[in-house]
């Protein structure tokens, strides 16, 4: 696959007013997979066993479907050959966005994790233990 026939100036700012391109059919399947990824985590944060889960997985809820959401409505603006917004580029910074969102979300998730986890169960065990 040439992938630098994705970076050029063509391909990012310009859109083909005749047709929709199999590229950009796959932004949209992007957008349908992290929408489904989203629910899928949201069915997950409500059946969390604690509060310390819960958290984390409404936060990968917030991204995927922020993100799903931006590649849908970006489809659609392409779909509707919207000048600036229905460039490839803007569906790429989107991914890029989204990408970035992950990896920050995954490093504060892998530093802090463990010691509030611990911490909730402490507050359990204290709780336990307290006269009601």
């Amino acid at each position: 696959m040439d992938f630098k026939s994705y970076l050029t100036k063509e391909y990012l700012f310009q859109i083909n007013r005749v047709i929709i391109a199999r590229g950009d059919k796959v932004f949209a399947a992007i957008g349908a997979i992290l929408i489904v990824l989203a629910v899928l985590f949201k069915l997950a944060a409500v059946f969390a066993p604690t509060p310390v889960d819960k958290k984390y997985r409404q936060k990968f809820f917030n991204l995927f479907l922020s993100i799903g959401i931006y590649e849908v409505i970006w489809f659609g603006a392409r779909a509707q050959t919207v000048t600036f917004f229905g460039s490839h580029f803007v569906a790429l910074l989107g991914l890029l966005i989204g990408l970035v969102w992950l990896i920050i979300l995954i490093v504060k998730m892998i530093k802090n994790y463990g010691r509030e986890k611990q911490g909730f169960e402490k507050e359990q065990v204290k709780l336990k233990y307290l006269p009601k």
